[in-house]
């Protein structure tokens, strides 16, 4: 692949954001999946969890019924990773740039780098996913 999908950027202590490639992104909103397909994405985002010692289910969140994940949760007083103007327009207008995602509450690097490890599934898995 020639251009980069993904591109985490650190900010102070574990705070980090990516910048997801917008083509990709609107690709993964305009594919529409079953709820079934969501929750087998989920069963194997949780089982990578068992595997990095982290217990939580269902990490991803789904926009609509879309591929496009708007947050990748920890739980554990409210550890996430989510797109930015997910309610907004933002994942609509055609502007070419990326779609920001931002951290929140990360406290530890080993939070940080499961949230990124989920994120790095889901783009692997992306054209699985996308499959009718």
């Amino acid at each position: 692949m020639d251009r980069i999908i993904w591109q985490p950027h650190f900010g102070s202590r574990y705070d980090f954001s990516v910048k997801l490639d917008r083509v990709f992104a609107e690709e993964m909103i305009d594919a529409c999946i079953p709820l079934e397909r969501q929750t087998r994405m989920n069963q194997l985002a949780n089982e990578q969890l068992k595997r990095l010692q982290w217990d939580w289910l269902n990490p991803y969140t789904f926009h609509q019924e879309s591929c496009f994940v708007s947050q990748f949760y920890l739980g554990n007083n409210g550890v996430w990773l989510s797109a930015e103007g997910i309610d907004g327009l933002v994942l609509h207008e055609k502007s070419g740039k990326p779609i920001e995602y931002h951290s929140h509450n990360i406290d530890t690097p080993n939070q940080a780098y499961i949230l990124m490890a989920l994120f790095d599934r889901w783009v692997e898995y992306a054209d699985i996913l996308k499959k009718v």
